[in-house]
Parts: structure tokens; sequence; C-alpha cells
């Protein structure tokens, strides 16, 4: 059990950030084929969260490549910041998004 959960050596982890970008790529492609049977109001709250996931996408990708060191950053300069920036962002269209939602329908309840 050790073994499978050691990250350095485990096949998890491959299989793991592999299986992540695939579920977002699919989930990604529903939104996509849904959002167009919906009206303005609905549809703006949707791509929101489309901009939240892309963000999240980002992120992982930074986390992926860890520091970056392999590409010329250091380690004060590192893809660790850009992986906090893209988080960042990613929760400012989380908060927009249920911002968004809570006020979708309140011009109809007057």
């Amino acid at each position: 059990m050790d073994a499978l959960l050691d990250y350095d050596s485990s096949p998890l982890n491959p299989a793991i950030k592999i299986i992540i970008p695939v579920t977002f790529f699919a989930i990604f492609l529903i939104y996509l084929y849904t959002r167009k049977y919906y009206t303005e109001k609905i549809r703006t709250f949707i791509d929101i969260l489309l901009l939240f996931a892309l963000f999240a996408v980002i992120a992982g990708i930074f986390r992926y490549f860890g520091d970056g060191t392999l590409f010329g950053f250091t380690k004060e300069y590192s893809l660790k910041w850009f992986q906090s920036l893209a988080m960042l962002a990613g929760a400012a269209c989380f908060g927009l998004a249920g911002y968004k939602l809570l006020h979708l329908f309140k011009e109809d309840r007057k």
C-alpha cells in the first residue's frame, strides 16, 4: 500500500495527471454542447464557469511543471507564481459565477 501511495513511484501519479485534463476537456465539451440550449442569463453563467475551468486547467499545467527550472525559471521566480495567479483568477471567476447565479432570476421575482 505504501508503494501505491508514494508520490514518486506510484502508478497512480501519472494516471491521475492524465485523467484530470481528459475529464476537464470532456466536461468542457459538454458545457459547449449544452450552452446553445439556454438563454442569455444562464449562458453568461455557463461562460463564467467555463473560464473558471480554463484557469483551473492552466493552474494544473503550471503545477505539473513544478518550479519550471527546466525552462529557465529559478526557484525564486518560478512557475508557482503563475500557478497562484491562475488559481486567483479561477477563484474570481467562481465567485463571479456564484454572484451571477444568485442574481440570475432576481428581476423575475419583482
